[in-house]
């Protein structure tokens, strides 16, 4: 074989050498699909693993009407329950960031949908992609009527209290106090719920606080005023809730109140959940959270 007729036997074969070694060469597509990382890696351990705990495939279920609703999830298809331990995990703390804060939102979001189908059984959406929801228990949860101090101690997972909710129950109960001459001691933090309406930047408070070893259940209504009075937070209420207390209706449907004025309801608050009690309201007790048109207010920080 003369030089030529080797130049062109190598030339026929290095693409053939090629394309082997490129046949055992890695695919870029593989490489990523490998590497790719858990959804919310950037999220706390605890808050991680809610969140990604797996849906079952919806259901469409036809109605005799034509109209057509959807089978979200049922009890045996959406996993264990949400535990205590687990819920208390997705409870803001001191120190978080807004990316943290965001998933733990997320994380109690979910962790509430799993709760209620394991409560009721199922959960289904309308033709309009609308969760039809039983709020029967959660009326009643809420309806005006007595609840004692040792069952709310009972009903409140135990969190960290932030400086700034133990500064703001502080400050409500020396409010309190100034018009008595025994004076209140602070028990135990329960609840806040901070919002922003057009009317001002509130927080709700429920609070234990006891005098001569009697317990009482308070709540609190403090608005942040800036420097508009020269005071940052003014308290513009502070009551004992002794006889009855009603909770809050946030996210609840409810009829359009017969003497409602520029959509503002003054015998509930639609800021707070069910579970912040709140004294039964005649307009004159506190001043947030009683706009009933408004779709969602708007939260610095929600501990309830």
């Amino acid at each position: 074989m003369d030089d030529d007729e080797a130049e062109t036997a190598a030339a026929a074969h290095k693409p053939v050498q090629e394309d082997a070694a490129s046949a055992h060469r890695p695919s870029p597509i593989a490489q990523q699909s490998s590497s790719s990382e858990e959804p919310f890696s950037d999220a706390p351990s605890p808050v991680r693993a809610v969140l990604n705990r797996p849906w079952p495939s919806p259901v469409l279920i036809p109605s005799p009407s034509g109209k057509v609703r959807t089978l979200v999830a049922t009890s045996d298809t959406i996993g264990p329950p949400i535990t205590p331990e687990e819920l208390d995990a997705l409870e803001d703390k001191e120190g978080d960031d807004m990316c943290t804060m965001h998933y733990k939102a997320a994380g109690r979001a979910g962790a509430a949908v799993r709760n209620y189908v394991h409560q009721h059984g199922s959960l289904y959406l309308d033709e309009n992609g609308g969760f039809m929801i039983d709020h029967s228990p959660l009326m009643e949860e809420i309806r005006c009527k007595n609840v004692p101090v040792e069952e709310m101690e009972e009903r409140v997972f135990n969190f960290e209290v932030t400086k700034e909710q133990t500064y703001l129950s502080e400050l409500a109960l020396a409010s309190y106090n100034k018009r008595r001459k025994v004076k209140f001691e602070i028990c135990k933090m329960l609840l806040s719920r901070s919002f922003w309406e057009d009317r001002g930047y509130f927080v709700h408070l429920n609070f234990i606080a006891k005098r001569k070893d009697k317990k009482k259940l308070f709540f609190a209504e403090i608005e942040d005023c800036g420097k508009r009075d020269g005071e940052i937070y003014v308290v513009r209420c502070c009551v004992s809730l002794e006889s009855a207390c009603e909770g809050g209706y946030y996210n609840m449907l409810v009829p359009t109140p017969p003497r409602s004025r520029k959509g503002l309801d003054f015998s509930k608050c639609y800021a707070c959940t069910q579970s912040l009690k709140h004294p039964p309201s005649d307009g004159f007790c506190y001043l947030g959270g009683h706009d009933h048109q408004k779709k969602t207010y708007l939260f610095e920080r929600v501990f309830n």
